[in-house]
């Protein structure tokens, strides 16, 4: 059976450039940003799917800030919600697999040491309401289709919490970070790989699926452990202490953030059978590849 012909939405986007890169290796790979399609137009999109073959569709497009989504929410509801269900229309037409990129934000305040695929979802911001309207609006519109939902990503093709950190430290020692918000970081490159298996080797999974690593960790240990590593590396950081703070102080920001929303990975880890590595080795071996390439 040939290899499926892939397309990728989200081209400037931190995740849809390393699934670009994964997945054009060994694929006939097409990759869309916002000038290709524009979720904010979506009389336009139906037509623009319609000369495209393709027979997986990866949506990692959208609207992911936060404060953004909180600020203009009639944006944040066409392209979390009315898009992808679009998308979700079309790609049940003509018979293609939709993998649509979904987030931990859907969980609310209540504390859980770990939330599950069947957990009962209580956003607490815009964004998140509008990332659960456009996962129910994508299954209800292709049943076949898989949400993946994904956390605290990191990766080469875009600066996240890890570079942004060791960025600061390089000039200063006066480093702070949040210790009171709990997840898990997810490397960008495990994801790829991870849907790859999906694509491939499980074709008719479908439903709601929690895509990340191994672990636990607060922005504040995730920064320190980012800090150690590049030490450890010999980047000229100037400390690897990290101050911890709490949310409550980042005043700044315009939409509520939930403080828990470490996502099992268990039904990924049964489903691919093998092991979910943890995020910190994952983190290490990203920041060796960016500061000792071979």
């Amino acid at each position: 059976m040939p290899a499926p012909r892939i397309l990728i939405l989200g081209a400037t986007g931190g995740l849809g450039r390393a699934l670009h890169r994964h997945f054009a290796v060994n694929f006939e790979t097409i990759t869309w940003g916002r000038a290709d399609l524009d979720f904010e137009r979506p009389d336009s999109i139906a037509a623009k799917l319609a000369s495209q073959k393709f027979d997986v569709l990866l949506n990692a497009a959208g609207m992911t800030s936060p404060d953004v989504c909180e600020i203009e929410p009639e944006r944040a509801l066409l392209a979390n919600v009315v898009a992808p269900q679009i998308l979700a229309e079309c790609c049940q037409a003509r018979g293609a697999r939709m993998i649509h990129f979904s987030t931990d934000y859907v969980f609310g305040a209540e504390a859980r040491d770990l939330w599950f695929e069947t957990d009962e979802t209580v956003p607490v911001n815009v964004y998140g309401r509008t990332k659960l309207a456009g996962e129910q609006a994508v299954l209800k519109a292709s049943p076949g289709a898989l949400v993946a939902r994904v956390s605290w990503l990191f990766g080469p093709h875009k600066p996240s919490h890890p570079d942004n950190i060791i960025q600061r430290a390089l000039q200063t020692d006066d480093l702070s970070a949040v210790a009171d918000k709990i997840s898990v970081p997810t490397s960008n490159a495990d994801i790829c790989g991870w849907i790859e298996q999906l694509i491939v080797r499980h074709p008719t999974t479908c439903g709601v699926l929690h895509l990340c690593n191994s672990g636990v960790a607060s922005w504040h240990s995730w920064a320190e452990a980012a800090l150690t590593i590049a030490a450890r590396l010999e980047v000229p950081v100037k400390t690897t202490t990290v101050q911890p703070i709490e949310l409550a102080c980042l005043t700044q920001l315009k939409a509520p953030r939930p403080l828990m929303t470490v996502m099992s990975n268990a039904k990924l880890q049964s489903l691919l059978g093998g092991e979910i590595r943890n995020w910190y080795d994952a983190l290490e071996e990203y920041l060796v590849q960016k500061y000792q390439p071979q």
